[in-house]
């Protein structure tokens, strides 16, 4: 899959291609419907035909072996044609890497390799020709099962997803997932609140930038959950990378399939949208047992930090909260010293985005107070509005009560295509120049 040509993706909406098996189908398609056609038809001067005793006629041998040869044909034509697919222009699925070659890569996980100096399970090496981004995970499935979900996850490409080049076991027993090294990009938690030296700075300053971002990772995550059909379980603003510039700033979700190779999530049949609620008989077996609880702060769903596993459910709490951070440009949960008080206190944004709604909805200036203030009031207000309204239905409390993911999708784009057309209105037309001089 690294370092050969690209192929058709599977299942993705970022290509339009025609992929091999359609093809093949098509081939074969068209192949049968010609014989079935000579076979209906009549000569004009066809011979009579016979009648058995019981009525029915006997079978036509010549035309069912033309019929036969001809697709026989017509199948190894387009077995040949998929062959020569594969051999010209198809990569390998992504790979069952050895963990010597990773370790080579990274000259022993070096801390040179390291994507940030304070990280001990990210690295950054080159694979094979290809820039990549390597993490480690713990395992929590059998080994052999990570090469069957490698290649059903192989399968699975979109644009707003940092593409899956392979995996690795070690033999401590921990999962190192190689990655595209996404160039130009940057965390959006970096982008909101990176700067320390100006935080009054940000790249996404405009209200078609934050929806850009926002309809990217809405769409990926659809993505996810329908196509792909797995769970992400780590989408928060640090594993949603914003690469381009200007204003094509777009949306790429890291992390892709970690949670399913890794083993973290529970099987097929409990892995539903409704989930697991707080309170059920599995509910309290699964936390009883200790299961680990994995996830960053301030975007674990409540039944997730009641001991429930990772659904559909739990990751649109976490997009719910992503979407409030591009609204205000605030991190999930904070803790302001309060000098009266000498003590610390915890500042949730889901709590204040309920009251900017709600004075929004008794008429006051509530929600343009809570908006980000480095978009400076260049923003529609009831977009903004809308936009609060989908994420709050995002971060219900119950699980039931929160939207799928293509409804989501859906919402955000459109907000999107709006705020394209909201800023074309006010857009300051260029080869225009004004004069003060008198004259």
């Amino acid at each position: 899959m690294v370092g050969v040509p690209r192929r058709p993706m599977c299942k993705s909406k970022s290509s339009t291609a025609t992929s091999p098996s359609a093809t093949a189908k098509s081939m074969a398609r068209s192949s049968t419907t010609a014989p079935s056609t000579s076979h209906h038809r009549r000569s004009p001067r066809a011979a009579p035909t016979t009648t058995n005793t019981n009525g029915t006629h006997p079978p036509n041998h010549a035309s069912y072996n033309s019929s036969s040869s001809s697709l026989s044909t017509a199948s190894s034509s387009a077995a040949s044609s998929l062959q020569a697919l594969k051999q010209g222009s198809l990569p390998d699925l992504p790979l069952l890497l050895t963990f010597a070659e990773l370790a080579a890569a990274t000259s022993n996980f070096a801390p040179s390799h390291r994507l940030t100096p304070a990280s001990s399970n990210s690295f950054r090496c080159a694979l094979r020709g290809h820039p990549a981004a390597v993490f480690r995970r713990a395992l929590r499935r059998d080994p052999q099962e990570v090469s069957a979900r490698l290649a059903v996850l192989g399968h699975c490409h979109h644009a707003a997803i940092a593409r899956l080049y392979g995996a690795a076991a070690s033999p401590d027993g921990s999962l190192f997932l190689a990655y595209e090294l996404v160039p130009d990009s940057a965390p959006l938690s970096s982008l909101l609140r990176g700067n320390a030296h100006n935080p009054a700075f940000t790249p996404l300053a405009t209200w078609s930038a934050r929806l850009r971002v926002a309809a990217g990772a809405c769409d990926a995550l659809s993505y996810v959950h329908l196509q792909a059909g797995t769970v992400h379980n780590r989408l928060s603003s640090s594993s949603l990378l914003v690469c381009g510039d200007g204003a094509l700033l777009r949306a790429k979700i890291a992390h892709f399939g970690a949670a399913d190779l890794a083993g973290e999530l529970p099987p097929d049949d409990s892995n539903s949208d409704s989930g697991s609620k707080p309170g059920s008989a599995r509910h309290r077996r699964t936390g009883s047992r200790g299961r680990r609880i994995e996830g960053t702060r301030g975007y674990m769903a409540p039944e997730i930090i009641s001991g429930g596993a990772p659904t559909r459910r739990s990751d649109v709490f976490a997009l719910g909260v992503l979407l409030l951070e591009l609204l205000s440009g605030e991190e999930p949960v904070r803790y302001d010293y309060n000098k009266a008080t000498k003590d610390y206190e915890r500042t949730s944004l889901i709590e204040s985005a309920e009251a900017a709604a709600a004075a929004a909805q008794n008429g006051g200036e509530g929600m343009r107070r809570w908006v980000d203030r480095r978009l400076e009031d260049s923003f529609p207000v009831e977009a903004a509005e809308t936009l609060t309204a989908v994420a709050l239905r995002c971060v219900a409390k119950d699980p039931a009560a929160r939207p799928e993911m293509s409804w989501v999708a859906a919402k955000v784009s459109k907000l999107f295509l709006e705020a394209q057309d909201w800023a074309d209105k006010f857009r300051v037309p260029t080869g225009i120049s004004v004069s003060m001089a008198p004259r």
